[in-house]
């Protein structure tokens, strides 16, 4: 049996204690919680602990509880019609008075008491409307329900203690329900009143030491010699194992990896990639725009706008407009990371890649998330193609051990040809889309200072690959809570 020294008991315990040796026996320990602010958990938990068991006698007693759920919460205290049924038993008949008795609230009182056959609305010959009460055993029984809620709501009772039929009603409207628990009831042991508790100082404050107060106080004793919990330590999750996997995997490809921000002006994310400004990739039903700050400055480069801007207006044949392209939005994709790389090295050869997270404004399902990560890469060069392209992705994938994978014509705004990657998915017995790739345009290239090189790249879903890797069947599961994974 577990003992404790009760110098060692925290201030919030030892105050437990002293309202037991106050109010012992407790028949109720809910009831005693309720009464003096307690939190009930922590006082279950500190006697089931065992810490009290040479004091107070502990013995689990069943509890069934009637409570007000969210639902009847929101009544305030009205079940809908009973203050209607008042007004009419007080005389109030007209529509207009009971209008003006109720205001807004007068149609969900009288729907209420309409559809319970309560009441009827008659009109007279100076078309004058009133309510009429047609049975009112209906107002009566609203009146037991009304009584009975009111209890509830000012204490939870027993079962045995009510009228069955309100209670039957009021939980069929989903307005109360039973919470079955344990409840205790605490007896206390002799030494329970002759236990001495003293309070010890457990922090040095400021004052203490400026007072020199810390000379006279007594301070909390801490035992040094417990032995220290054996936690389990954490582990990586899964997509934080695939980033590492396939950041390596770039790394000894020989790419370097570049980064951008979270916000992204639509210059960057949508112009800059030869994407028109009517695309339907740019509305608020696919990209998450922001409100503050709304719009982001264009880049300095004067030249570089210009030339965005008439390859839009050439090949568009519609003007550009520097305010839409300026709207700030949190990037719908990685490809922003590669443009900016190009216009920085200006068409120099290299290799790119980054790993990072993508907003769009999608519907969440099995094989969707609004949030996920772009496996973003680049090579640019001379004498690339689009077998350079499948080169690159067939190595890339058959590094994590995909064998099984298809390429399918697409169309993108800034790549021509363009190949959209599909791998088998063992769960679902289907090939899933797990990447979008393809060779950057001229009008893409160009108004960037790329002209004269060329440049293969793709964007690669991370979660999806995981979801191969590992067998999961959802998206949605690589996120949550499920340890087993």
């Amino acid at each position: 049996m577990a003992t404790l020294d009760p110098a060692l008991l925290t201030p919030k315990q030892q105050h437990f204690i002293q309202l037991l040796q106050q109010f012992a026996p407790v028949p109720s320990l809910r009831q005693l919680c309720r009464d003096q602010g307690l939190d009930f958990n922590f006082a279950k938990g500190f006697l089931l602990s065992g810490l009290l068991d040479p004091w107070v006698r502990l013995e689990a007693q069943p509890s069934e509880i009637w409570e007000i759920t969210p639902q009847g919460q929101r009544l305030q205290g009205h079940l809908p019609g009973h203050r209607l049924g008042q007004l009419l038993r007080q005389g109030f008949t007209t529509v207009a008075d009971l209008q003006e008795q109720l205001g807004s609230d007068f149609s969900g009182e009288y729907g209420a008491l309409h559809q319970a056959q309560g009441v009827t609305l008659v009109t007279d010959d100076h078309g004058i409307s009133s309510l009429k009460i047609t049975q009112p055993p209906v107002l009566e029984d609203l009146n037991r329900c009304q009584a009975l809620f009111a209890t509830l709501q000012a204490d939870p009772s027993p079962t045995d203690q009510l009228d069955p039929e309100p209670l039957r009603w009021l939980q069929d409207q989903g307005w109360i329900s039973l919470d079955r628990d344990l409840d205790y009831s605490l007896h206390p042991l002799p030494p329970l009143q002759t236990l001495e508790l003293s309070l010890g100082v457990t922090t040095l404050t400021s004052d203490l030491l400026l007072s020199q107060g810390w000379r006279s106080v007594q301070f909390k004793p801490y035992n040094i010699q417990d032995a220290v919990p054996n936690i389990p330590h954490g582990r990586p999750s899964i997509l934080g194992e695939c980033i590492q996997r396939i950041r390596t995997l770039f790394l000894t490809m020989g790419f370097d990896e570049m980064a951008g921000t979270i916000v992204e002006s639509a210059f960057w994310n949508f112009d800059a990639l030869f994407t028109p400004q009517d695309h339907p990739a740019r509305e608020v039903q696919d990209t998450f725009y922001l409100a503050d700050p709304a719009a982001l400055p264009l880049p300095a480069d004067e030249t570089l706008v210009q030339r965005v801007q008439q390859v839009h207006e050439h090949h568009y044949d519609g003007p550009w407009w520097p305010g839409e392209a300026s709207r700030a939005l949190l990037r719908a994709h990685t490809t922003p990371f590669t443009a900016r790389q190009l216009y920085k090295t200006q068409g120099q050869p290299g290799k790119y890649f980054s790993i990072d997270k993508v907003f769009r404004n999608e519907n969440v399902d099995r094989t969707h998330l609004a949030e996920f990560h772009q496996i973003e890469g680049v090579v640019i060069g001379e004498l690339l193609s689009i077998r350079s392209l499948m080169g690159y992705l067939g190595y890339f994938y058959e590094q994590l051990g995909f064998q099984d994978l298809k390429f399918k014509p697409t169309y993108n705004p800034y790549t021509e040809p363009s190949l959209e990657v599909y791998a088998y998915h063992a769960p679902s017995d289907s090939y899933l889309e797990v990447g979008n790739s393809g060779m950057f345009r001229r009008e893409m290239l160009e108004p960037l200072g790329c002209g004269e090189v060329s440049a293969i790249a793709w964007g690669l879903g991370l979660e999806r690959i995981a979801l191969l890797l590992y067998g999961v069947d959802r998206l949605s599961d690589l996120i949550g809570a499920d340890s087993r994974i």
